[in-house]
């Protein structure tokens, strides 16, 4: 840890990063179990919440909602305002209101260059202590593509653009419909024009509700990108057993499943977060550091695009994949249990209180991993 923290308190000044294309308004629920004059208590857990549910099938129930907050949403824009916080200069481009960018988006970080593409997509999230359920309406997002992007931006601006950037985002591959649109053009006209040392970061979100074979296509469009690019694909563990699932690998534990995806998608590192911890596959092998549980978080939603935010900052900063995972389980558990992204000092702070609680990472070989 007293590498990263050198590395957080001495470097001011991080690269800049190119983040697309999604954008939501969030409202943020927690469901009443029970109301009443005494008070009101919550479903705590997502199978507390889903058993009564299937308790009343072929009844009917009404539950009340209570509003926690309506917040900035999607992947991008929570992305975005995290590194942004963590002192990177970003360029946002995608779903923040269009022909004018909404009075919410214009709130976010200074650091953050906002370029409005469609209007926002609307989220409901239903909140519980160890998951969440994202109710989404997408028709803000709907139709934006690669024939949308470039009518806003041409492809000469977004080469410029990317050639700026030490990182490229590309996140929610999964609710935005035009996403391999958008791959294929940047593939086409975009990367090929760029230099090679960059990060290609990809998140594609949980895609169980995208047909197969359109899985199956994204995920034959990351293999091409390594022609061009180094991508860097991050999943939480819903996310990487479907995707292992599709394209015909054998789903088991996350270290070999992070290791058969790096290795059949042709990645440069292949991260999978739970909430126990995370691990990440790179050439030499699979690293794995445990997280700090949060027991009663203050906000769930958001808070794998703040580790998300905080394994890019470590790499821009210059720090192993290790360190990375350690830097992305950090800024994620300060946001989950205070409700908000951390700023630079307030992560160091949460490190020197938190780091000696969390586990030393192991490391795995692929000859390790063979189940």
């Amino acid at each position: 840890m007293d590498e990263i923290l050198k590395r957080l308190r001495s470097t001011a000044a991080v690269p800049a990063v190119m983040v697309g294309f999604d954008g939501y308004v969030d409202s943020i629920f927690r469901v009443c179990r029970q109301t009443g004059e005494a008070g009101t208590s919550f479903f705590e857990t997502m199978a507390e919440f889903g058993g009564y549910i299937a308790e009343k099938a072929k009844k009917s129930c009404s539950l009340e909602l209570q509003l926690q907050t309506i917040k900035l949403g999607g992947n991008m824009p929570i992305f975005s305002q995290a590194i942004a916080g963590l002192g990177a200069s970003v360029n946002c481009i995608g779903a923040l209101g269009s022909p004018e960018i909404l009075p919410m988006f214009q709130q976010m970080h200074p650091n953050c260059v906002l370029t409005g593409v469609s209007n926002p997509g609307l989220c409901q999230a239903l909140e519980f202590d160890d998951g969440k359920v994202m109710l989404a309406r997408n028709e803000g997002i709907g139709s934006l593509d690669y024939e949308r992007l470039t009518a806003r931006l041409s492809a000469g601006r977004l080469r410029e653009l990317a050639e700026q950037s030490s990182v490229i985002a590309f996140l929610n591959w999964s609710e935005l419909r035009g996403s391999s649109s958008i791959w294929k053009g940047f593939l086409r006209e975009i990367l090929p024009g760029i230099s090679r040392r960059k990060l290609l970061f990809l998140d594609l979100s949980d895609c169980s509700q995208r047909p197969v074979e359109e899985v199956r296509e994204a995920a034959g469009l990351i293999s091409e990108f390594a022609a061009f690019i180094q991508p860097v694909l991050s999943l939480n563990q819903n996310e990487a057993e479907v995707l292992t699932r599709t394209i015909g690998l054998p789903v088991s534990d996350s270290e070999a499943m992070a290791l058969r995806l790096r290795e059949a998608l042709s990645c440069s590192l292949v991260v999978i977060h739970h909430l126990d911890g995370a691990c990440c596959a790179g050439a030499e092998g699979c690293f794995r550091c445990a997280n700090k549980r949060i027991e009663k978080p203050r906000l769930s939603t958001g808070g794998g695009d703040n580790f998300n935010a905080g394994f890019v900052l470590a790499l821009l900063l210059g720090l192993t994949p290790g360190q990375a995972l350690f830097t992305a389980n950090a800024v994620s558990g300060y946001y989950v249990s205070q409700g908000k992204s951390p700023d630079r000092e307030e992560l160091i702070g949460w490190m020197e209180a938190y780091g000696t609680e969390i586990i030393p990472g192991e490391f795995y070989r692929p000859e390790q991993k063979k189940g």
